[in-house]
């Protein structure tokens, strides 16, 4: 494996015909089948019988139901036919996936293993590109997915029946879709099949990211609003510089625009999504309303008053449930995004959240379950090292300062992570839907401080 940097401009498409994306691709995999059968054949039922639900799963999961629930609807099939098949039964799509698997094999978990190591080495992968396309540095890229690919919670989902794979999977295809058109070369040398590496990665990412979390698509709607405005800026930078002219830059223009009107026609669809219409000043009862005031009150302006009202009746649903109402890991219940000032004032708060939590004085306590109790040991294990690289960053900002795909592909991440600090108070769920966001900042961290090491050591004379 070479570790210099490449010196002809790397594609997508070159990335991806490259030997080490699929070395890595293939050992992820493998890897990933082995670590997750020994989880569900071995360790729960032999070692930890105490935390085993039956069939490789996990107590006090949603995985657990999910293969049950997936496990009738396959024999309801056997016996009534195709028609009883649903792609989400309770509101789960790999529950309805499983049920459709379970039809031609046996109705067994570990079935579904190949299935899930390939989405995990997916986006292991998908990190490395994304690096390879920053950085042009193969090792460095392949240290920017290990985190991705070796944290242990990570076989909470991979070796159970759940979405949170697929979820960060969609969210990081997207992230590598969007990002060349932030690559002044994309346009530069852009041919037909130059653009079918910028859709497909991205249309692809959205349809999985609708497939097992619907209702996201409201985010991201508005997500694809921010990363438009963005690149329309970054197009009028270029134009101005002479970076890119004429045909080029409109062409740039239109795709930036392009890119909320494609998500918009993403519908939504989800029980959910009919409990968020309601005002916030209706959740006052089970939310305390965060005083105070506001250059933008209520009833000053509609768009302001949907959003925070929105936000805020994400944020309840997610309280409110019956598995969070009472979860030891919950943090900041009395929060409630009531005006655009409430939104702004968090921020902060968000930020730590997001990056840092669970912190240190979180590690050692109890869950409300054993199962609970063991994964905030495995977390923490992670977050020691999350503290390690993050540092890294700042590294990372300064070798590839002049990359603006560098710098949106760490914003598109960082807004991710802090609107689902937003809409998720409790840490568990909230560590799984962020992991794929967090642990490619840490591999992009990782990817900086490799890149500057070995280009340092390459112009070290002798």
């Amino acid at each position: 494996m070479k570790t210099d940097n490449i010196a002809t401009p790397v594609t997508l498409a070159s990335a991806w015909r490259e030997r080490t994306t699929w070395v890595l691709f293939a050992l992820a995999f493998l890897g990933t089948c082995a670590v997750a059968w020994m989880v569900q054949l071995v360790l729960l039922p032999h070692f930890l019988p105490q935390l085993h639900a039956g069939h490789g799963m996990l107590v006090g999961g949603d995985s657990a139901g999910m293969n049950l629930t997936a496990i009738d609807l396959a024999a309801r099939i056997q016996k009534e036919g195709w028609s009883v098949w649903e792609l989400r039964p309770a509101g789960n799509a790999p529950t309805g996936i499983a049920a459709a698997l379970y039809v031609f094999v046996t109705p067994e978990p570990y079935m579904l293993v190949p299935m899930n190591a390939l989405v995990h080495a997916a986006g292991g992968m998908t990190i490395y590109l994304i690096a390879y396309l920053v950085s042009a540095n193969r090792l460095a890229s392949v240290a920017a997915a290990l985190p991705f690919l070796l944290f242990p919670s990570a076989a909470s989902w991979y070796a159970q029946l759940h979405k949170d794979g697929i979820f960060a999977l969609g969210m990081l295809l997207c992230a590598l879709g969007w990002m060349q058109a932030f690559r002044p070369g994309f346009w530069s040398s852009a041919r037909p099949a130059s653009y079918v590496a910028l859709v497909l990665p991205s249309a692809l990412g959205l349809f999985l990211v609708w497939l097992v979390r619907p209702h996201i698509m409201i985010m991201m709607q508005a997500v694809a609003i921010v990363v438009s405005v963005s690149g329309l800026l970054l197009a009028a930078f270029w134009w101005r510089l002479a970076v890119l002219q004429g045909r080029r830059i409109i062409l740039a223009a239109f795709v930036f625009v392009m890119i909320p009107l494609l998500v918009v026609l993403v519908k939504p669809s989800d029980y959910r999504v009919e409990s968020w219409k309601g005002d916030v000043v209706a959740r006052e009862t089970v939310m305390p309303y965060m005083p105070g005031h506001c250059v933008l009150e209520r009833g000053a302006n509609a768009t302001a008053d949907k959003l925070s009202s929105t936000v805020a009746a994400m944020r309840d649903f997610s309280i409110s449930g019956n598995s969070y109402k009472n979860a030891r890991s919950n943090m900041d219940t009395d929060f409630v995004p009531g005006t655009v000032c409430n939104l702004l004032g968090y921020l902060p708060r968000a930020l730590q959240i997001g990056f840092l939590a669970p912190f240190p004085a979180q590690w050692l306590a109890d869950g409300s379950i054993a199962a609970n109790t063991m994964m905030r040991r495995v977390v923490s294990a992670e977050m020691l090292a999350v503290y390690a690289c993050l540092p890294l960053l700042s590294v990372a900002m300064w070798a590839f300062r002049r990359k603006p795909e560098f710098w949106f592909v760490l914003g598109f991440l960082t807004l991710l992570m802090v609107i689902h600090v937003y809409l998720v108070p409790n840490l568990g769920t909230l560590h799984r839907m962020r992991y794929g966001f967090l642990t490619a900042v840490v591999g992009l961290a990782l990817a900086g401080a490799v890149d500057r090491i070995l280009a340092r050591r390459a112009v070290r004379p002798g």
